[in-house]
């Protein structure tokens, strides 16, 4: 077997922070050999409307001037995360007037915005039911009936797969990770 050398990489990441009460601060970077683009934005659980938003491009293809497509963010303010939201976010801050890589990261955001339901929801679950070992489709029933909007909108949480998850999945295993630390403005 060999090996060979990426000669293009790039990384997206992003967290959740909890503010106090029913706001998070969502923040997600995307670097690459000349991108680096932080996107902060702010929301309320669980109706995921966007109450502040920040961009800022710490380098890229000509930084000073893409950077001043940070002014595009105020646009996202208001906005609810949920279904048509991709769409309206990118063309906020996409296009000819914004940034494409702004553009990837609020994707990014929308769908860790959406992930906080699921987190939520978990950390809601007593310890010795979250140490239980799990039972698939009880989790699929849980969620289905639990989580705002979460019915039918892909494969595995169609109402039609409930005799496939029964069938097929097996239990969850939970992969430990290390959760970043920021601090606050």
């Amino acid at each position: 077997m060999s090996s060979v050398n990426a000669i293009f990489h790039r990384s997206k990441e992003v967290s959740i922070y909890p503010l106090g009460g029913d706001r998070y601060l969502l923040k997600a970077v995307l670097q690459d050999e000349i991108h680096d683009v932080h996107l902060d934005v702010e929301i309320i659980h669980p109706s995921l409307e966007i109450v502040a938003a920040r961009s800022e491009i710490r380098n890229g293809p000509f930084t000073a001037v893409c950077d001043m497509t940070h002014a595009n963010m105020e646009k996202l303010v208001g906005m609810k995360v949920g279904r048509g939201f991709t769409l309206e976010a990118r063309k906020a801050v996409g296009g000819m007037e914004g940034c494409h890589r702004i553009s990837e990261l609020v994707v990014e955001i929308a769908q860790a915005a959406y992930q906080l339901h699921f987190v939520l929801f978990f950390q809601s679950v007593p310890d010795e039911a979250r140490q239980a070992e799990d039972v698939p489709i009880e989790r699929w029933r849980a969620v289905n009936k639990t989580i705002p909007g979460m019915r039918n909108t892909c494969f595995a949480y169609s109402d039609v797969r409930e005799e496939l998850i029964k069938e097929k999945v097996v239990p969850l295993k939970l992969r430990g990770q290390d959760m970043p630390v920021t601090e606050l403005p």
